[in-house]
């Protein structure tokens, strides 16, 4: 089964579950032009944005603003990102000005709020643990990522949750897995952070059509 994924949080359990499912084929991508793959996951903002559904949410709390919202400087990670659409929703309904400042990698978003170079800044749980409210929860997102499946869901179930619970089983193992598998390098601690902070697991989205017109909204082209 050909599964076309991000290659952000959302794919490590995928990552994962190539170890023991041989039949999965595991492409990073956005997906957005490739509808006849068996199931494509991303952030909940990029699926939409593809013009994609949003069958499964499989990650829950995952990023934040720290300290508070609050300017005259956010440090956002990429533009267009779903940190920056989600940002400047929660900015307008709030009905706070700030100027939104990009890094294009999270340990700099953090660098620039530890500078004084921004007042807050918009992390997830790869850089800093968290206990307060969460970006998706503010905006009322039914979660941070998930998947458009075509066909019958309980393979995409089987898998991913196989790749959950092979993280629970040697964490050690399953980072440098992941980590070696990635297109993308990341430090380890990142990946290890992840695993063992978000809220991985098969979740119902709900009745989402409020999100997809936040994404219309503030959503501009990455």
């Amino acid at each position: 089964m050909k599964i076309i994924t991000a290659p952000g949080p959302v794919s490590y359990p995928l990552i994962l579950a190539t170890r023991e499912h041989k039949d999965l084929d595991l492409a990073f991508g956005k997906g957005g032009e490739e509808h006849n793959a068996y199931a494509i996951t991303d952030s909940l903002t990029s699926l939409i944005r593809s013009g994609l559904r949003i069958d499964i949410v499989t990650i829950k709390k995952l990023m934040f603003v720290y300290p508070e919202l609050r300017g005259p400087r956010i440090a956002v990670w990429r533009r267009g990102s779903a940190a920056d659409v989600l940002t400047r929703a929660l900015l307008d309904r709030g009905g706070l000005r700030a100027e939104l400042i990009y890094a294009d990698d999270w340990s700099s978003v953090l660098n620039m709020l530890n500078t004084g170079n921004a007042q807050s800044a918009v992390l997830n749980l790869g850089i800093l643990e968290h206990d307060g409210e969460f970006l998706e929860d503010l905006v009322n997102a039914p979660g941070a990522c998930g998947a458009q499946i075509n066909g019958d869901p309980q393979y995409f179930i089987d898998v991913y949750k196989a790749g959950i619970e092979l993280a629970k089983k040697d964490l050690g193992s399953s980072v440098d897995y992941i980590a070696n598998k990635l297109p993308i390098k990341l430090p380890r601690e990142f990946i290890k952070n992840i695993l063992t902070r978000v809220e991985y697991g098969i979740y119902n989205p709900g009745d989402y059509r409020e999100f997809v017109e936040i994404v219309k909204k503030y959503g501009v082209r990455e």
